[in-house]
């Protein structure tokens, strides 16, 4: 992307233009119905175009095959996580949902009021001043511990303390999932 470029207001698919709507809260509710077990697979793919689409249920593909290329051509406008690129979590858009409203209120934009584009958005969250609550959490959730040695007891000791004050608190289901990953890990591990 070019600094001089628009932010995406549509895609094609099947020689067909859609209008979308790309605010920050209809994308971040596009993505929480993805993890939402009380609907079915085609429920959520309805839900999840109807919410990203300008015109609503007037452009919803018919077919569930046509709604999932519109999501997944959605999706592919976001860029894509590098190689190497920590896939550790350090901020939940629910649990840290005051701090970041409270961090880009700081910076000029009411994100109750100011439906801006999920890509703005993105680079306002990259970008926010460093003494917010919100930067200094992610600071404590990704600084490392360091190695123990005979003088910094104490401070490993605080660290530990604040990184668990701060932590991104999983679900049962997000913890299941983790141990099961370990498992896995730890089998392939063993040959």
């Amino acid at each position: 992307m070019n600094i001089y470029d628009p932010y995406p207001e549509e895609v094609e698919l099947d020689g067909k233009t859609y209008p979308l709507n790309l605010s920050y809260d209809r994308v971040l509710m596009m993505l929480d119905i993805q993890d939402d077990k009380s609907l079915t697979t085609a429920d959520k793919l309805e839900t999840q175009c109807v919410l990203i689409l300008k015109n609503g249920y007037k452009d919803l593909p018919r077919t569930v095959d046509g709604r999932q290329k519109l999501l997944k051509s959605v999706l592919d406008l976001f860029p894509k996580k590098e190689d190497g690129q920590s896939k550790e979590k350090y901020i939940d858009f629910h649990q840290d949902a005051a701090m970041i409203r409270s961090a880009f209120f700081r910076i000029g934009v009411d994100l109750l009021k100011d439906k801006i584009h999920i890509f703005q958005f993105l680079e306002l969250l990259a970008d926010l001043p460093s003494d917010t609550a919100l930067i200094r959490t992610v600071e404590i959730r990704q600084r490392p511990l360091p190695k123990p040695t005979k003088h910094n007891g104490e401070q490993i000791a605080a660290l530990q303390k604040a990184k668990e004050r701060v932590a991104i608190k999983m679900s049962e289901e997000e913890r299941r999932e983790l141990f099961a990953q370990s498992l896995k890990n730890a089998t392939i591990l063993r040959g």
